[in-house]
């Protein structure tokens, strides 16, 4: 699986949300699978590179070029709790 794009999406609540954009909805639910059970390292990288990303996620382009995302969001860790 391979990340096509990213976008950043602010939730109505101001959170900021990274989400990574897949070929398929296969891809997708494997990356998102993936985001949730492991991918520490690449959550911490991001909290460091990017402190307002406060969430993840995955997503993909449907057949009309739709963007769609799994909106059950992943918590990065907090840049503080790194300390």
């Amino acid at each position: 699986m391979k990340v096509k794009g990213t976008f950043i999406y602010t939730l109505k609540t101001g959170e900021n949300a990274l989400i990574l954009l897949t070929e398929s909805k296969t891809d997708q639910d494997k990356l998102y699978h993936h985001l949730t059970v492991d991918a520490y390292q690449f959550k911490k990288e991001i909290v460091e590179e990017e402190p307002r990303i406060v969430l993840i996620s995955a997503g993909y382009k449907n057949e009309n070029d739709e963007i769609i995302w799994n909106q059950d969001y992943i918590p990065v860790p907090k840049w503080y709790d790194l300390n």
